[in-house]
């Protein structure tokens, strides 16, 4: 608890700087996550174009996922309806994802 105005405005300004970081660094979180998106895109797209789903590269492994993601939540369109199923099924986009994943390759002993 402050004691004085002095302390309350040395916290105040501490907590205003704080802020500022935080805000700085989320903007460089941002673009470090829009990087990484762009760069797996590319990554994507290389690998749909090989047709591989595996590949090492300089000691790193290279993992490509394409799968489908359904748009909806079943259990909510089934719950309490006698066709809700047929419903679900009816409105069912499946949303094509591709994950791609970086790790370090297993070194063969």
């Amino acid at each position: 608890m402050c004691t004085n105005m002095k302390e309350l405005q040395t916290i105040s300004e501490k907590i205003f700087e704080l802020e500022q970081k935080k805000a700085k660094k989320k903007k460089e979180m941002d673009a470090l996550d829009k990087e990484i998106k762009q760069l797996k895109s590319e990554t994507s797209s290389y690998m749909k174009k090989r047709q591989k789903n595996e590949l090492t590269v300089a000691g790193l492994t290279v993992l490509f996922t394409p799968y489908l993601r359904p748009l909806f939540d079943k259990d909510a369109f089934i719950a309490g309806e006698e066709d809700g199923e047929e419903i679900y099924n009816k409105y069912l986009k499946q949303v094509p994802i591709e994950r791609v994943t970086v790790k370090l390759a297993q070194s063969v002993k």
